[in-house]
Parts: C-alpha cells; structure tokens; sequence
C-alpha cells in the first residue's frame, strides 16, 4: 500500500516539472538579468577550472570596477615618474 502512495506522488512530481520548467520566462542572452556562466583556470593548477555564473549586469559592473582600478593604477604611477611632483 505504502509503494502505491509513493508511486503516485513520484508520479504527481515528475508531471508538475514541465510545468514548472515552462513558468520561467526565458531571458534574452543580453538581458541584464541572464545569468552567464564563465570558467576562469585556478592558480596553482594546470588543469582545474573555476566556473562562475552571474547576471549580465553583474559582469558589466564588475568589468566596469576593474576598469577604474586600472585607470586608477595607471594614473598614480604615471603622477610617481612625473619628475616635477
């Protein structure tokens, strides 16, 4: 009797997952909300990979960030060799 029920219920769930599946709206690939997967080699190994997922806006923010501190960095070691400062 207990195998019955629990067939049942197995077979209740593995019907509401296409249905669940189909409620998720599918996002275009440059939608800010897309979420994006990349793998990045981990130091210290020749073989392992990390792979990080995150929102388009995400990555734009955080290349944008990396960007400043470049900026950044360029611009204080160029004011270091100005030999009048």
């Amino acid at each position: 009797m207990h195998y019955v029920k629990a067939m049942m219920a197995l077979g209740l769930i593995v019907a509401a997952i296409p249905a669940v599946a189909q409620e998720t709206p599918q996002l275009d690939k440059n939608d800010p909300d897309a979420v994006r997967c990349k793998k990045f080699a981990v130091i210290g190994s020749l073989v392992k990979k990390e792979r990080i997922c995150r929102t388009n806006a995400e990555w734009r923010k955080l290349s944008e960030q990396q960007n400043r501190d470049a900026d950044d960095l360029i611009t204080r070691s160029r004011a270091g060799m100005n030999p009048s400062g």
